[in-house]
């Protein structure tokens, strides 16, 4: 078993997808309802996403080696939580007129914090599961992974009905969504444990 609290990466995979889940939904009803969107410009204001996600996706295994899964983990999520309050900050001033840049920027940082944030978390998961546990501990990582956004969402629509809908209640809403990636960063931050490197060393 890995040192540190063996409990803080499953709980950061059940936080982390409900920040993103929320961000995606959201933002879509931002660019939408009130940015007056195509349904085709929405996607494509939210290609950047993907294009981060991908990239940054693509470079982390080759960084977890030398820097190990808190630092690149912690980046990832500080990645999460600056691109949602971002995206807060725009739809609470967002009307007719806001330009689509102002959409790209923040997905671009969200997507690139997600891409770096779940190979670490998953990594801490399955190696701290009991080698004959192994396939239980997948099942768990994509169950959290499905139940965290599931029940972000839950709540945040709870938030957008309670602080004035889509008129007036986006921009709080993208804010509190927020707070999920941050929980996850100041657990994962806090008590994630390198994985040590396995030992080649021959008898």
């Amino acid at each position: 078993m890995a040192s540190g609290a063996p409990y803080v990466p499953l709980l950061s995979m059940l936080v982390i997808p409900a920040g993103q889940v929320g961000f995606l939904f959201f933002t879509t009803l931002l660019t939408q309802q009130v940015l007056g969107f195509t349904p085709i410009q929405t996607g494509l204001a939210l290609v950047p996403f993907t294009l981060g996600l991908v990239a940054t996706n693509q470079l982390t295994p080759r960084l977890l080696p030398r820097l190990g899964e808190r630092v690149i983990g912690s980046a990832g999520l500080t990645g999460l939580v600056l691109g949602i309050a971002w995206m807060a900050l725009v739809a609470a001033d967002a009307d007719a007129n806001t330009s689509i840049a102002t959409v790209l920027l923040p997905s671009i940082l969200l997507g690139a914090g997600a891409g770096a944030t779940f190979a670490p978390v998953t990594a801490m998961i399955m190696h701290q599961a009991p080698a004959e546990h192994i396939s239980a501990a997948a099942s768990l990582n994509q169950g959290l992974q499905q139940l965290g956004g599931g029940m972000g969402l839950a709540v945040l629509t709870s938030v957008l009905s309670a602080t004035g809908g889509l008129d007036n209640g986006l921009g709080t809403t993208l804010l509190a969504n927020a707070a999920f990636p941050l929980v996850g960063l100041l657990l994962f931050g806090l008590w994630a444990r390198r994985i040590p490197a396995p030992d080649t060393t021959s008898a």
